[in-house]
């Protein structure tokens, strides 16, 4: 909603600038003189792109004609932005068995802010997660709706289950989540961080997952404590800090999860990426999940045990 809240306020903007009665249906001419003024300031077609979309969805909710949107004119116009963009996505490197390897020194894992870190470094790594569905961005803006809290962690069997009830593709709960994390006889085991957090940093069931206290109030890690955190220890080991950041785990545990030859069907359920429109309908059991995370932690121990 916040992202369509700026998109319609760009347009009020269009609008008081050209003196056009944002309220009018827009017409096809209006939408290209749009286009062309938002490329004064963003950087690619997507964006662009994107912006337009959301005045398509404002015309929806309120019922508004959308031949505009489906003009050759319009069309044309966003060919010609792709163009004049061209934008190459900055991508962040992904993390890796041996740079985790190299981090965990640098962290005193027998504090309760180093566990943290730690818990949270290896399960966003072994989730693929996004960083909104383990921080907020804010202390603020902490949702249990969206992040994870501690209540979705459930240990079977040895195994650690964890609800990943929302995330950007999933923001109604219509899919199911649950995700298998496996024992690791290694020290970037995912579910001795995890428990060894959870000693350190007791918390009811409601309170976020990664967690601090501060003056005997608990409260969330951060995007920003994350960051910073990941950047300073990035740094400290060598390399580049501003090739690094918190989609480092989601896209490195996604790599290394195709490398182990986990198919690319089931990476794109454990990571819960946008799918094709087939692939919505696929309900894969949690026993092939499972086998899945068995394979990747395989393949984890191998890279790990290279390094000696």
């Amino acid at each position: 909603m916040k992202n369509l809240e700026s998109q319609w306020n760009k347009f009020h903007s269009f609008c008081e600038y050209c003196k056009i009665d944002e309220y009018a249906t827009i017409t096809p001419e209006v939408l290209v003189a749009y286009i062309a003024w938002l490329c004064r300031s963003m950087k690619s077609q997507t964006s662009v792109a994107n912006y337009v979309n959301g005045i398509k969805t404002l015309h929806v909710l309120k019922n508004r004609g959308l031949g505009a949107f489906n003009d050759i004119s319009v069309t044309l116009a966003l060919r010609g932005v792709a163009r004049r963009l061209r934008h190459t996505t900055k991508q962040a490197q992904p993390m890796t068995p041996p740079i985790l390897m190299k981090l965990l020194p640098l962290l005193d894992i027998t504090t309760p802010l180093g566990a943290t870190y730690w818990a949270l470094f290896l399960l966003t790594f072994f989730m693929f997660m996004r960083k909104s569905n383990m921080v907020p961005t804010s202390k603020k803006s902490f949702d249990s709706q969206k992040q994870l809290v501690r209540g979705d962690f459930a240990s079977r069997n040895g195994v650690l289950l964890v609800n990943g009830k929302w995330s950007k593709t999933n923001q109604f709960g219509s899919r199911s989540c649950g995700i298998p994390v496996l024992p690791l006889d290694s020290p970037l085991c995912p579910v001795r961080a995890f428990e060894k957090m959870v000693e350190l940093v007791p918390a009811n069931e409601n309170a976020p997952a990664f967690c601090h206290f501060a003056k005997g109030v608990c409260q969330p890690i951060t995007y920003g404590m994350f960051q910073r955190k990941l950047k300073s220890l990035i740094g400290a080991i060598g390399l580049p800090p501003t090739l690094y950041s918190s989609h480092s785990f989601r896209r490195g545990g996604a790599t290394l999860a195709f490398k182990a030859g986990i198919s690319g069907e089931v990476i794109k359920v454990l990571g819960d990426w946008r799918s094709d429109a087939y692939q919505t309908y696929l309900e894969i059991p949690l026993q092939v999940k499972t086998k899945a995370a068995s394979k990747f932690r395989d393949v984890v121990l191998l890279e790990t045990n290279q390094m000696f």
